[in-house]
């Protein structure tokens, strides 16, 4: 089974699909944008054993500064648990469509608008299987990324922008990675299997945007409750129970700042209750896999980000993760866990928009 990727019908409504809640979304420029952005739309990428992802695509504005002299690497950014693509159409990609990055989104297994798990299925995959998925679409999105811009030589490599638990998987990705070849041969966006770890297409880099760390969650918990005892057991059943689904406290606590809009949160909440009807990690995998082992020398360069008052993620695994990868993270104040959507995003975005300038 080949992966292929079937768009929308050209007269239907740039639309984010969430199982039983659909939505049609209004594109709108932000505060200070080079230009206004492109039409976003909904594809789907099949993967060699025939599952569908959902994929939310966003081109450069027809008026930004990239072009095929100075091209910007695309962006294809990874959800973290009980997410799916649509919660980086809200700000994040219109935002870097206007500054000239193709961007795109991805709904992991059984997440969102992609297939559902069968049934009896209790989570999506494995850090492994996940990390798969990511290697036969990395090719589409640098193929499709640089057809449309004319470039020579199959365009650059994407970078990849993981959130959360998206992160982690992200972070297996790049232990998968191939070593960079002077004249790379170009990869399949139609593979006929998964991608063998060691083979992964190469990337430009990597972001971690309120990342779990290479070492997993259970340092975060045991500090989490020797601080707050009674944040972490809202924390823990949070995430267990859903408690998220159904009390807006809840969902604020877990992934919002207090002055986030009444009716944002609302919004949110309703896409947050519907975009995960499985679980995304196989828990009992990660904690036999972490700690992940070190990046390896060909590792793509790195961003890492975090939120002071992130109560899923502390300060702690942020720096940790960006020791591992040989940088220095950048903590933001006031900024919560869902740095894409919360009260502050744009500061966020403005934070990667800098560090990938320098690529």
């Amino acid at each position: 089974m080949q992966a292929r990727h079937r768009p929308f019908a050209a007269s239907q409504k740039p639309c984010v699909s969430n199982g039983p809640l659909r939505r049609c979304l209004v594109v709108r420029a932000t505060v200070g944008a080079a230009s206004p952005p492109a039409a976003a739309y909904a594809t789907k990428h099949t993967l060699p054993d025939g599952k569908k992802l959902e994929l939310l695509v966003q081109k450069a504005a027809a008026s930004s500064p990239s072009d095929a002299s100075s091209p910007r690497p695309p962006l294809l950014f990874v959800h973290g648990s009980y997410h799916a693509a649509w919660c980086w159409q809200e700000n994040f990609m219109p935002y870097f469509s206007s500054r000239g990055y193709d961007t795109y989104a991805v709904s992991l297994r059984a997440q969102g608008g992609s297939d559902p798990a069968a049934p009896g299925q209790s989570v999506a995959g494995t850090l492994d299987v996940h990390a798969a998925d990511l290697a036969t679409l990395v090719p589409f999105v640098r193929q499709t990324s640089a057809a449309g811009r004319g470039a020579a030589g199959g365009g650059r490599a994407p970078v990849i922008v993981g959130h959360s638990f998206g992160g982690l998987i992200v972070q297996k990705y790049v232990l998968g990675m191939a070593k960079p070849s002077p004249s790379p041969s170009p990869a399949s966006t139609s593979p006929a299997s998964f991608p063998a770890p060691g083979s992964f297409p190469v990337l430009s880099g990597v972001a971690f945007l309120d990342s779990v760390p290479h070492s997993g969650n259970k340092q975060m918990v045991v500090r989490f409750l020797m601080r707050d005892p009674i944040m972490s057991l809202k924390l823990t059943w949070g995430f267990v129970a859903r408690s998220f689904a159904s009390s807006r406290e809840a969902c604020r606590e877990l992934f919002f700042s207090k002055d986030l809009p009444s009716d944002k949160l609302d919004r949110y909440q309703k896409l947050l209750a519907a975009a995960s009807p499985t679980r995304l990690i196989d828990l009992k995998d990660m904690n036999a896999q972490v700690p992940l082992p070190p990046p390896p020398p060909h590792a793509p360069p790195a961003f890492v980000l975090g939120g002071a008052d992130d109560t899923v993620v502390d300060p702690q695994a942020v720096q940790e993760l960006a020791s591992y990868y040989g940088t220095k993270e950048v903590l933001l104040p006031a900024l919560a866990h869902d740095c894409m959507l919360d009260t502050r995003w744009e500061l966020a975005a403005a934070e990667l928009e800098a560090w990938l300038a320098k690529l």
